[in-house]
C-alpha cells in the first residue's frame, strides 16, 4: 500500500511573506531596469555631445592649417583635441582619400553622408556603426580645401563602465528583496495578532462553555464580518445543544409513561393464572400503548428528516376547497363524537404543496382543533387569499391559549398542562410537526387566541408569477 506524505499547507504569515517578496523583486528590477536604462541614455548623450564639441574644434583647428600638406606634416595640431580622451578615434583625409592624421585607433569606414561645410553638426547627425558612434563631417583648411574628418566613440568604454554598474544592482536587488521579506514577515505577523485572540477565544469554547462569544468590537474590520459569523455559529449550537437536550429529556419522559404501563399490565397478567378473555382484555390494552409509543416514534423520525433535509417535496397544484373539504370529511366522525361541528370557508384557489405533507399540516390542526374545543362548539376551516400567498385558517372555541404561551406552542413536547399523565392524548409533537412542514415549504405557521377563541395559521407563498 502506498503511503503519500500529506503536505502541510504555508501559513497565511509565511505566504503574504512571498507575496512581499515576490513584489519587491518586481519592483526592484522595474526600478533597477529604469535606473540602468536612464544612465545608458545620460552616457550616450553626454557622448555624443562630447562628438559634437570635438567636432567644432577640429572644424577651428582646420580653418587655421594653409593646406592639407600642413596637416600632413603636423598631424600633433589635429589629433591634440582628441588626446587624453578614452574611446575616442580621429581620421583625417584629403579629397581624394589620402589620409592625413589618424589616431592609433582604428576608426570604421563610413557608409553615411558628410556634415556640409554650410551647416553645423546636430545630435541627429551621429550614426551607429558596428562597435562605435560615429560623425563624419566636411572641412575646409586655410587655402579651401575640403577635408573629410570621422570621429568615432568606441562603445566598450560606455559599456564597460554599465557592467561594473550591474553587479552593484544586482546586489541592491537582492538586499532590498531580503529587507522588504523579512519587514513583511515581521508586519504580518504583527498584523495577525488580532487573528491570533480569536482563535484563542474560539480554543476556549466546548459544549459546556457555549455562552461564550467573541469581543468583535475590539477585532479588526476585516475580521469583524468573520467574528459575527462565528457568534451567529454558536447561537445556532447552542440553540440546538439545548433543544436536543430538552428533546432527550422530553422522549424518555413521554415514553416512560406507556412502558411503565405496559410492564404494570404484564406483571399483574402474569402475577398469577388468568382466563383466556383476561390475557386478551390485557394484551388489546397493550396494543393502545404500543400504537401509541409508535406514533411517537414515527412523529419524532418525521421531525429528525426534516431537520436534516432528508425530506424531498414534491408539489403540485391543488385544489384548496377539494383538498379541505376531503379533510373535514375525514374528522366527520370524530367532530360528532367530540359533540363539535366542523364548518368550511374555502375560497376559490389554487396552491402549489406536497399534498401528502399539506394533508398532514392541516390534519394536525384540525385534530388538535377538535380535542380542545367545547362540546356545542365549532371548528372553522376557512381560506383567505393575501399578497404573496394563500392562508390557511383553523379556528376552535375552547379554553384559549394564554398570551405568554402562543411563542411556545410550536415546540417540541410542549403541551399547555403541565401534567405528563397517561390521560393526555398527545406527545406534543403534531404543532411541531406543523411548523417543519411549513418550513420545509418555505412558508410559516402562526398562532393567535383572544376571549376563549384560537386561530392557526398556514402561510403558503405563491410561486413568483403564479
Amino acid at each position: 500500500m502506498t503511503v503519500q506524505n500529506a503536505r502541510t499547507p504555508l501559513s497565511i504569515t509565511a505566504r503574504l511573506a512571498l507575496v512581499f517578496a515576490g513584489i519587491a523583486v518586481v519592483c526592484f528590477c522595474a526600478v533597477g531596469l529604469y535606473l540602468y536604462d536612464a544612465l545608458h541614455r545620460q552616457m550616450a548623450q553626454r557622448d555624443d555631445a562630447e562628438l559634437l564639441n570635438r567636432a567644432a574644434v577640429l572644424r577651428h583647428v582646420l580653418a587655421r592649417q594653409d593646406n592639407p600638406g600642413a596637416v600632413a606634416a603636423l598631424p600633433e595640431l589635429a589629433l591634440n583635441t582628441v588626446f587624453g580622451q578614452t574611446g575616442l578615434a580621429l581620421r583625417i583625409q584629403a579629397q581624394d582619400l589620402r589620409v592625413l592624421a589618424t589616431t592609433a585607433a582604428a576608426v570604421p569606414p563610413v557608409a553615411t553622408s558628410m556634415v556640409p561645410l554650410d551647416r553645423e553638426p546636430v545630435l541627429a547627425d551621429i550614426r551607429d556603426g558596428s562597435a562605435a558612434r560615429m560623425l563624419a563631417l566636411l572641412a575646409r583648411t586655410n587655402d579651401g580645401s575640403v577635408l573629410r574628418v570621422v570621429l568615432a566613440r568606441q562603445r566598450s568604454d560606455r559599456l564597460a563602465l554599465l557592467r561594473r554598474y550591474v553587479p552593484d544592482l544586482l546586489s541592491a536587488l537582492i538586499a532590498g528583496t531580503l529587507i522588504a521579506t523579512g519587514l513583511g514577515y515581521i508586519a504580518v505577523r504583527r498584523g495577525m495578532a488580532p487573528l491570533r485572540l480569536v482563535i484563542g477565544k474560539a480554543n476556549e469554547i466546548s459544549t459546556n462553555r457555549l455562552r461564550a462569544r467573541l469581543q468583535v468590537t475590539d477585532v479588526p474590520a476585516e475580521l469583524r464580518e468573520l467574528g459575527l459569523a462565528f457568534n451567529a455559529m454558536l447561537d445556532r449550537l447552542e440553540e440546538g445543544v439545548q433543544r436536543l437536550s430538552g428533546f432527550a429529556a422530553d422522549l424518555a419522559h413521554d415514553l416512560r409513561t406507556p412502558i411503565n404501563t405496559l410492564l404494570v399490565e404484564t406483571q399483574v397478567a402474569l402475577s398469577r393464572p388468568r382466563t383466556v378473555e383476561q390475557y386478551e382484555a390485557a394484551m388489546a390494552s397493550n396494543i393502545e400503548e404500543y400504537e401509541r409509543i409508535g406514533r411517537m416514534i414515527e412523529n419524532t423520525l418525521f421531525l429528525a428528516r426534516a431537520d436534516s433535509a432528508q425530506l424531498a417535496l414534491k408539489p403540485a397544484p391543488l385544489d384548496l376547497a377539494q383538498e379541505l373539504g376531503r379533510i373535514a370529511d375525514y374528522f366527520e366522525g370524530v367532530a360528532h363524537e367530540a359533540q363539535v361541528a366542523i364548518e368550511l370557508h374555502p375560497a376559490e384557489a389554487m396552491l402549489t404543496a406536497d399534498p401528502i405533507l399539506f394533508q398532514r399540516a392541516v390534519s394536525n390542526l384540525v385534530s388538535n382543533a377538535i380535542r380542545h374545543s367545547r362540546p356545542g362548539g365549532k371548528v372553522a376551516i376557512a381560506t383567505v387569499a393575501v399578497d404573496g400567498g394563500v392562508i390557511v385558517r383553523v379556528a376552535n372555541h375552547g379554553d384559549g391559549i394564554a398570551a405568554g404561551q402562543l411563542h411556545l406552542v410550536f415546540e417540541r413536547y410542549y403541551r399547555g398542562d403541565p401534567s405528563r399523565g397517561a390521560a393526555q392524548d398527545g406527545a406534543g409533537l403534531g404543532l411541531a410537526i406543523v411548523r417543519a412542514i411549513m418550513d420545509l415549504h418555505r412558508g410559516s405557521a402562526s398562532a393567535r387566541s383572544a376571549d376563549g377563541q384560537t386561530w392557526f395559521e398556514l402561510f403558503f407563498r405563491t410561486p413568483a408569477g403564479a
